[in-house]
């Protein structure tokens, strides 16, 4: 008994250390990237939808709810701007730090309202790629 005690302990002990360590935020996240992200978030505040689309990849994959889920052109990604970052844009997102997590050259912001942000470097750019909110 004493043995699974030992064990159970240890797992908990480390699954809490993995936890702490995949815990980030914005603030912890590669200058490069919070360069960016901060002049996205800007355009994204003022409304600018040619500027967002700008740093945005295509096709845009989104997930809004089950089953409002798929990808936009340029075009549709202009013209929906609202259903991705509200109507009043400015209200978009006010964390000032909100988590942020990394694989390799895929970046995720994810807000308290289960929205989650996707980015991917590709040749030294930074780019949007994804709007997924979970369910």
């Amino acid at each position: 008994m004493k043995k699974i005690t030992i064990i159970s302990v240890l797992v908990l002990v480390m699954c809490g250390a993995a936890f702490a360590q995949g815990e980030k935020h914005l603030s912890s996240s590669p200058a490069a990237f919070k360069t960016f992200f901060s002049k996205f978030m800007g355009a994204v505040k003022r409304g600018d939808k040619t500027q967002v689309a700008g740093m945005t990849r295509f096709p845009f994959k989104y997930g809004f709810d089950a089953g409002d889920e798929g990808t936009m052109t340029r075009t549709q990604f202009v013209r929906r701007f609202s259903d991705v970052f509200g109507k009043h844009p400015r209200s978009f997102m006010t964390e000032s730090n909100p988590e942020f997590s990394r694989d390799g050259s895929s970046y995720q912001i994810s807000t308290k309202d289960a929205a989650h942000l996707m980015f991917v470097k590709r040749n030294g750019t930074f780019w949007f790629e994804a709007y997924i909110v979970e369910p």
